[in-house]
């Protein structure tokens, strides 16, 4: 079977979690994944996006915080940085995407 782009996209994601610690530097890193991710074209890319989001919200607050700073002039970001849904629920999305 081959991966789909989504699939790939989270193991990305994954990846990005485990490697970079919640500071400041690491931020350029998820929002980098972040705005690549924007670029998939796939029926699930939305529901991914809004679980990413929440994940970086409670696992990672200091990047999170450094989303919200920089939202404060980039429109892209200020717009994914209020896309939340409920923690485990976005955890659940992301481990069951197929």
């Amino acid at each position: 079977m081959k991966r789909t782009d989504i699939q790939l996209a989270v193991k990305k994601f994954n990846q990005l979690l485990t490697i970079y610690p919640d500071n400041k530097d690491s931020m350029f890193y998820f929002l980098n994944f972040l705005k690549q991710f924007l670029r998939i074209k796939s029926p699930k890319s939305e529901l991914c996006l809004v679980s990413f989001i929440t994940i970086i919200k409670h696992e990672k607050p200091i990047i999170f915080y450094e989303f919200r700073k920089r939202g404060e002039y980039d429109n892209v970001i200020n717009f994914m940085i209020h896309l939340t849904v409920d923690y485990e629920k976005a955890k659940n999305d992301i481990n069951n995407v197929n």
